[in-house]
């Protein structure tokens, strides 16, 4: 003892070793995150186990979908709004055309709206072997806006798809029929694939390849799901040979039009395709049935749909464009009055395709051709009115309405 008194530097040492000695029983010393350590203290006291629970919510995949949008005339609307109600909106750059990156086995909404035209909700799927095209109308005063549509079920499906041979049969799209909603199979034949209702159809597409010029296609019987979300098993899809139509899209010069989005309309529902080198388009693995082919509009030329029966490997199809020109229309009543301030819409081929009020001089200008249909409303009510007579032949040409 007296040796530790002459050295006080060990007497120091030895309390300095208690104290910490006492701290690191107590915890207080830990390098641990102080609610770790108090909710591992917490559960020493308790009886039950220590439960960890994960707070991030997992990213959901995702795959890029590019699309165009178009006015009802053909030209390429430049800053219009994309907008998904699962994703981040976007606008059109200067060739029409926007990127989304879509939830991958979720259906998905997207909004597309555009200055001076009538907004539209687009239902569609990240996969899709179809080109992305919106086509947005002239807007009308009497025009009411679009209700959001309601939000579809989380509800997806998995199956099989096998060919002809009754293997799996890879890289074959299957389309909700009636929707844009698309699966794609993989190496094994499994798709899977967004429903956007409990009661569906599926649509088996494949182009065609060597020693199947025509690709396959199949349509299932309606199937209604046991349940509205979540995963559901399907029944194998069969395929069967298919056909295809093939042609070439010429303006009024007959001239090829490339990049442009073609129609095709049948039982399996609404295709669309667009035009390669030289104006060429193909469309493969379709049922056999009749068809109706209808190009977008291009830079104010359009087409009529044709008719087509696809009942062999390759059936041709030409389509023509022809330029619709901007025409003064005027407005006047029974009575060889002016009907100033009347609004007129015009469609072609089912199509609205422009929209003008009547100025002091009773005129509207307008996209018409000899196939025009006319709406007619007053400036003030918008009530519509009964058109009597059209003469084409007038300069101006000339509407005749009885006023409501």
């Amino acid at each position: 003892m007296s040796a530790i008194l002459r050295k006080p530097s060990i007497a120091v040492a030895t309390w300095a070793i208690l104290v910490l000695g006492l701290f690191a029983w107590r915890g207080d010393l830990s390098l641990g995150d102080p609610d770790a350590q108090e909710s591992r203290t917490t559960a020493k006291e308790g009886d039950g186990p220590v439960v960890v629970r994960r707070t991030e919510v997992p990213e959901l995949p995702r795959s890029k979908r590019t699309g165009l949008v178009y006015d009802s005339m053909g030209f390429l609307l430049v800053g219009a709004d994309v907008v998904p109600t699962n994703g981040i909106a976007e606008k059109t750059g200067a060739d029409g055309s926007f990127s989304l990156n879509l939830l991958k086995f979720q259906t998905s909404d997207v909004l597309v709206r555009a200055e001076g035209r009538r907004s539209m909700w687009v239902r569609t799927s990240a996969i899709s072997p179809d080109p992305l095209v919106v086509r947005l109308i002239p807007i009308a005063p009497w025009d009411v806006a679009p209700e959001m549509p309601e939000p579809a079920p989380k509800l997806r499906g998995e199956g099989i798809v096998r060919g002809l041979d009754g293997r799996p049969l890879a890289n074959a799209f299957v389309n909700v029929l009636g929707t844009d909603c698309w699966g794609r199979t993989g190496e094994t034949g499994r798709v899977e694939l967004p429903l956007p209702s409990p009661q569906v159809t599926f649509v088996l597409h494949q182009h065609g390849r060597v020693g199947q010029v025509g690709g396959v296609a199949a349509l299932s019987q309606p199937f209604v799901s046991p349940r509205t979300h979540g995963v559901v098993l399907l029944p194998d899809l069969m395929a069967e040979l298919g056909g295809s139509i093939r042609g070439i899209v010429c303006n009024d010069h007959g001239v090829p039009v490339a990049g442009l989005p073609v129609e095709v309309r049948g039982p399996g529902g609404n295709r669309r395709v667009q035009t390669g080198a030289g104006g060429v388009f193909v469309l493969g693995g379709l049922m056999p049935a009749d068809y109706e082919v209808e190009p977008f509009a291009f830079r104010g030329a359009v087409a009529k749909a044709i008719s087509v029966r696809v009942d062999r490997a390759v059936v041709a199809c030409d389509l023509h464009l022809h330029a619709v020109k901007e025409v003064g229309l005027r407005i006047v009543d029974e009575s060889g009055a002016l009907a100033v301030g009347a609004w007129v819409a015009c469609s072609l081929h089912g199509l609205r395709r422009g929209v003008d009020q009547a100025g002091a001089d009773g005129v509207v200008n307008l996209p018409i051709s000899f196939a025009s249909e006319f709406e007619i409303r007053m400036g003030d009510n918008f009530a519509s009115c009964e058109i009597k007579h059209y003469d084409a032949k007038a300069d101006p040409a000339t509407l005749v309405i009885a006023q409501p």
